[in-house]
C-alpha cells in the first residue's frame, strides 16, 4: 500500500532509476499515527515511541556511512516494530518537495527551476528587504541564520537550495535568473565568496530545518492517503 502511494506521488519511472533513494521498512502491519523528521536518529525513533507514534517518515535515511548509529537505527525499528519511510531525491524533486515548499511557504510564486531541479527560484510580489525576509524564515523554521551575506540590495527573487546547496555552481545558475538572494542549508569557504564577489544577499540555515517544510508535506501525503492521524515533528538537530 504504502509503496503504491509512493507510486503516485513520485512515479514508478523515477523511483525505479533511483532505488538507493528511498526506501520503506516495515514492522508494523496497521499504523494508525504518522510522525515525520528530516533525519531517521535513534533519538527520533525514540520519541516516535513516547509519542505512540509507528510510522515515521523522513526525507535521509540513516545512511551506510554512519555505521554504528544505521545500525541502532535498523535495530530499533524493528524492535519497537515500527513502520518507516524515507524519499530523498524524489522528494528534492517533486513540486511538493523540499525546495518548492521552503519558497512557497515563504509566500513565493516559483518561477524557475534549476538545471539540476533540486533546487527552484521563486518571486515575492514585490521587493522587501533582506531584515524582512530573514526574519520570516527565522519564523518558519523557528531558528536562526547561522551565516548570513547582506549585500545591501532588497529581495524580490529568492533562490532555495535545501539542504546541501554548498556549491557555487548553483549560485551561478540561480544568478541567471536575477536572483537577490540565495537560501541553503550548508555553506562553505567558497559559496560565501563567491557570493560577496557577485554581490547576492544569502541566507544559510541548518540542513535539517531548511528541509523541513518539504518533509511535512511528504509526511501529510502520506497520513492522508492512509487516512492516519498526523502526530507531528518528532526533532531533528538543528545542524
Amino acid at each position: 500500500m504504502i509503496s503504491e502511494i509512493l507510486d503516485d506521488l513520485f512515479g514508478r519511472e523515477l523511483l525505479d532509476a533511483h532505488p538507493d533513494e528511498w526506501g520503506i521498512a516495515d514492522y508494523c502491519d496497521h499504523p494508525s499515527t504518522v510522525g515525520y523528521a528530516t533525519t531517521i536518529t535513534p533519538e527520533t525513533i525514540r520519541t516516535a515511541v513516547e509519542l505512540s507514534v509507528d510510522l515515521i517518515v523522513t526525507h535521509h535515511d540513516a545512511w551506510d556511512f554512519m555505521f554504528e548509529q544505521r545500525d541502532e537505527v535498523q535495530s530499533l525499528l524493528k524492535e519497537y516494530r515500527l513502520t518507516h519511510v524515507w524519499a530523498h531525491l524524489p522528494l528534492d524533486l517533486a513540486d511538493f518537495g523540499t525546495s518548492a515548499t521552503l519558497l512557497s511557504e515563504l509566500g513565493c510564486s516559483q518561477v524557475a527551476v534549476l538545471p539540476h531541479a533540486e533546487a527552484r527560484v521563486g518571486e515575492f510580489s514585490e521587493p522587501g528587504s533582506l531584515a524582512t525576509v530573514r526574519a520570516s524564515l527565522t519564523s518558519l523554521l523557528s531558528e536562526a541564520p547561522c551565516r548570513m551575506h547582506d549585500a545591501g540590495r532588497p529581495v524580490l527573487r529568492v533562490a532555495a537550495a535545501t539542504g546541501a546547496g554548498i556549491y557555487t555552481t548553483l549560485v551561478r545558475d540561480a544568478l541567471s535568473h536575477d536572483i537577490d538572494l540565495y537560501v541553503t542549508g550548508e555553506t562553505n569557504l567558497y559559496l560565501l565568496e563567491y557570493s560577496k564577489y557577485k554581490d547576492v544577499n544569502v541566507l544559510v540555515y541548518s540542513h535539517n530545518y531548511t528541509e523541513l517544510p518539504g518533509v511535512r508535506a511528504f509526511a501529510h501525503r502520506i497520513a492522508g492517503a492512509l487516512n492516519l492521524d498526523m502526530k507531528g515533528h518528532l526533532g531533528d538537530s538543528h545542524w
